[in-house]
């Protein structure tokens, strides 16, 4: 999801007007700006004469009839790939998701699919709908809706089906491992919300607090809210999830010591949203974001309207490589601001803003018009498009500036950014990264759970559970191949052309001989992390998402990381003011 800035709907396509075999091209038809620089107005106009002649005459008299609303449009397709990836056109066809992206309501069954092994399969089921309620599972694999197969169907096609109307009804027909038939449902379409706060809740901290009389303490606890996009409700239901959690603290009389907001994975949204959810914590009056495009007199700057809800107590922000956009904008605000410290790895840097425009008949533009910079100054996108399209790769980070927070710390632009405390995660072995592009932990927790209707609420993943796991990879003819070994079957294809000598050969051999008996090892090797994969795994095809986020929480790095320097006010102030 992009970072948006939805300030209103223009169109900036004015005329386009199609008589008969001709196309009346215009600069001033397409409402331009008016260019002081007579050079580029040239340019303009001259491209837009050659791409009308050349769509006139493509039309008439290519050898083949062609359709030429498809032409136009991928015409359009070829021009915003010469861009960024975050500009994109969007037809009347598919209008629809930027409704969904905007405001994260949609009719229809709540599903997220994906194709798995050429087969449209369940990703993802939103919680209280129809799917959810009607008993449909991760993993199951849909056959058909609408008495249409749609067992290999693209996404496109397949929303056809699961969009519409809220209150009809679609029969769906569906495949599920270790169950013979298909499954039949009759399910209702409903107005489906996107939630943006997918768990809330209080976990104990790791110390307990004195209240000053050595016979009377409360157990002390922290405030753990996960916020997984940014649509126009976000802000109020990170509001609400915060008084909900305050009040909960004061019914069980347990001490609240701070704040941890998880935006691992969350790949942003919109832009009012980030700065609604900033301004919870920070002053009225504080700059939280700006935002600046091509022209001179383009910046925005974005300005705290609100007091604050929760201005003191200690928080923390979670982030990933996958840390995105709009959470990049909450995380540098509030990192900016020495208002919270910053838990993790690296965000992605993306610090494009996306604005949403109308276009005739009902298509959109989704276009990059600014940048957005921090309190500090400084802009975190990481990879420049403009130099890429010129063919050079490089990013952004080989010249990154620094600058200085509230209290003096250095922090740097066009990187992403980089936590405060950056967490000694268990580095992932080559191999679980397999089994998960493979699919393989995801087929076994089909096959683990298609034979039955419950878990046990103390359910675990014990060692016969994953020696079953391990049966399941061999029999699926799982074969890892560590980047080693790669390259030394590489160096064997290439004897095909440039023979070696033989002594060359048997020790090539003897090593991918080796090679192989280790990566047959490794699998056993990294028990622990595919016991909790497979944990995560199978809970997902039993429980709603907030259900297993809270049954997930306990094997958390980052979050453990995050509650002891909660609780410890001195190393959290020490963090927040150290100078560099």
């Amino acid at each position: 999801m992009s970072f948006l800035s939805r300030s209103g709907l223009r169109t900036s396509l004015r005329v386009l007007s199609v008589a008969g075999v001709g196309i009346l091209l215009a600069a001033s038809a397409f409402g331009f700006r008016a260019i002081s620089d007579n050079a580029m107005y040239i340019k303009i106009s001259k491209s837009l004469g050659i791409f009308g002649e050349f769509f006139r005459q493509v039309s008439n008299e290519y050898v083949d009839e062609i359709d030429p609303l498809e032409f136009v449009e991928a015409g359009i397709e070829g021009m915003v790939k010469h861009l960024d990836p975050y500009t994109t056109y969007i037809s009347d066809e598919d209008s629809e998701e930027v409704d969904i992206i905007t405001t994260g309501v949609y009719g229809g069954l709540g599903i997220t699919t994906a194709l798995i092994d050429s087969n449209v399969t369940i990703v993802g089921i939103t919680e209280g709908c129809a799917a959810e309620k009607a008993g449909l599972r991760v993993g199951d694999k849909i056959y058909s809706l609408d008495s249409t197969v749609v067992l290999f169907a693209t996404t496109n096609d397949l929303r056809k089906h699961t969009r519409g109307k809220p209150g009809t009804t679609v029969p769906v027909r569906i495949l599920r491992s270790g169950v013979r038939d298909t499954l039949s449902f009759l399910l209702i379409r409903q107005e489906v919300t996107l939630k943006n706060v997918t768990y809330s809740g209080l976990l104990p901290a790791t110390q307990e607090i004195s209240t000053g009389d050595a016979a009377t303490k409360k157990s002390g606890v922290i405030g753990y809210i996960r916020l997984e996009r940014f649509t126009t409700g976000a802000a109020n239901e990170v509001r609400e999830a915060l008084e909900q959690l305050r009040k909960q603290a004061g019914t069980e009389k347990r001490e609240l010591q701070g704040w941890v907001l998880d935006l691992r994975e969350n790949p942003g949204g919109l832009l009012d949203a980030a700065v609604g959810i900033c301004e919870l914590f920070v002053p009225s009056g504080t700059l939280i974001v700006a935002t600046r495009g091509r022209s001179s007199d383009s910046e925005r700057r974005y300005i705290s309207r609100r007091p604050p809800l929760e201005p003191t107590l200690p928080l923390a922000v979670l982030i990933s490589e996958n840390t995105a956009s709009a959470s990049e904008i909450v995380a540098g605000a509030l990192q900016d601001l020495d208002r919270a410290v910053i838990i993790g790895e690296r965000s992605f840097g993306k610090g494009l803003v996306q604005t949403i425009s109308a276009l005739p008949y009902d298509a959109t533009l989704k276009m990059t018009t600014a940048k957005y910079y921090t309190p500090s100054g400084r802009c975190i996108q990481k990879i420049d498009y403009n130099q890429r399209r010129h063919g050079i790769v490089k990013s952004q980070l080989d010249t990154s500036k620094t600058f200085r927070t509230s209290t003096g710390r250095i922090v740097r632009d066009a990187s992403g950014i980089l936590p405060d405390t950056v967490v000694a995660l268990q580095v992932q072995s080559d191999i679980i990264e397999e089994l998960f592009r493979k699919n393989v932990l995801f087929q076994f927790a089909n096959e683990f759970s298609g034979i039955r209707a419950t878990l046990p609420d103390n359910f675990s993943v014990d060692k016969r559970t994953v020696e079953q796991f391990y049966a399941f990879a061999k029999r699926s003819k799982f074969v890892y191949e560590s980047p080693a070994y790669r390259k030394l079957l590489e160096i064997e294809r290439l004897q095909q052309i440039q023979p070696l000598s033989s002594a060359v050969a048997a020790h090539i051999a003897s090593a991918k001989q080796q090679l192989a008996k280790e990566q047959t090892q490794e699998l056993e090797k990294q028990r622990e992390t595919v016991t909790d994969a497979l944990y995560e795994e199978i809970l997902e095809r039993f429980y709603s998402r907030s259900t297993v986020i809270g049954k997930t929480l306990n094997n958390d790095g980052d979050l453990q990381t995050a509650r002891s320097l909660l609780v410890n006010p001195k190393r959290y102030k020490a963090l927040l003011r150290q100078v560099q």
